[in-house]
């Protein structure tokens, strides 16, 4: 994606929708078959009424696009997260929502700072309850083979902690938990890795338009690593808003409305914000990853196309 960002007025304009059904993948309209996958973030509320009615429309989108795995980017369980894998919480705010036969694919979830408020270690346990929830640690990562022959590799943080290292306690009542141990074991396996792409998935923006804002320690000790390594876009939540914002080559998206919105401001580094419940549906080939935002209804809201660099 190019550096050169929107006018206020065009991202105004860009920010208001098109509506309509999803559009259709590019790579399909090539005849090569993507990896198609949805990210949904903080959307464990079973109290607003809006997750189911983004749950419903995630299901539709994943049956048309053949939706491989779905990515959460955090804040699974409003307000105090699970205390075990027998929490009640599972059933009310994942197993009885999130019910569509093209839900039931692989669930790639990393912790959020409200998930923190409960027991991280049950939603790791929960793993072995389950035969869709992926959380094999605190973070992990994921390779995977394209159907078009190439590679990506996902890296999923557990950057409440990182969040520490800037001394802001964002309600954690836990101390460090081995946050350098993290982003050196983030730098190392960034540099080994030979993947056709690069993802990274956490919880907290490293830029972002929302009310919470960017995270400082993020921005230190993470951002430098995903520019240096060949990073093409980086996933969190945390924000309650659908965003696209591009620094130096690596693109930001936000999910992070799957239950509950709130405003968003445009900030330089925009392309699109929207305070909309929603999520957002990939489809992933060799050359391009598609990004399409998804309001509540499964209307495309903003579609883009990333090169692979």
């Amino acid at each position: 994606m190019s550096q050169n960002v929107l006018s206020r007025r065009n991202f105004i304009i860009a920010s208001a929708g098109v509506g309509g059904a999803i559009l259709l993948p590019r790579a399909a309209q090539a005849n090569v078959k993507p990896l198609p996958f949805l990210v949904v973030g903080d959307w464990g509320d079973p109290s607003e009424p809006a997750q189911r009615i983004v749950a419903a429309s995630m299901g539709e989108v994943a049956t048309r696009i053949e939706s491989a795995f779905v990515i959460s980017t955090g804040d699974n369980f409003y307000h105090g997260g699970v205390e075990s894998v027998s929490d009640p919480r599972w059933r009310e705010a994942f197993e009885t929502v999130y019910t569509a036969p093209s839900l039931q694919t692989p669930w790639y979830s990393i912790l959020g700072n409200h998930d923190y408020e409960g027991s991280a270690a049950a939603q790791i346990a929960y793993s072995r309850e389950s035969s869709r929830w992926r959380m094999p640690s605190r973070y992990f990562r994921e390779d995977m083979h394209l159907p078009d022959g190439a590679r990506a590799t996902f890296f999923f943080l557990d950057t409440t902690p990182i969040t520490l290292l800037s001394g802001v306690r964002d309600a954690v009542p836990q101390a460090d938990f081995g946050a350098r141990d993290q982003i050196m074991w983030l730098e190392r396996v960034l540099a080994s890795c030979t993947s056709d792409w690069k993802i990274v998935v956490g919880h907290h923006p490293i830029f972002s338009s929302g009310r919470h804002g960017p995270s400082a320690a993020l921005a230190h000790h993470v951002r430098p690593l995903l520019e240096r390594y060949g990073v093409q876009a980086y996933f969190n939540g945390h924000d309650h808003d659908l965003e696209h914002l591009a620094f130096n080559g690596v693109d930001y998206i936000c999910s992070g409305s799957g239950s509950e919105t709130r405003d968003v401001h445009p900030v330089p580094e925009s392309r699109f914000a929207l305070a909309q419940n929603g999520f957002v549906a990939c489809n992933m080939s060799r050359d391009a990853l598609q990004v399409m935002f998804l309001n509540a209804q499964g209307e495309t809201l903003y579609d883009v196309a990333l090169d692979r660099v």
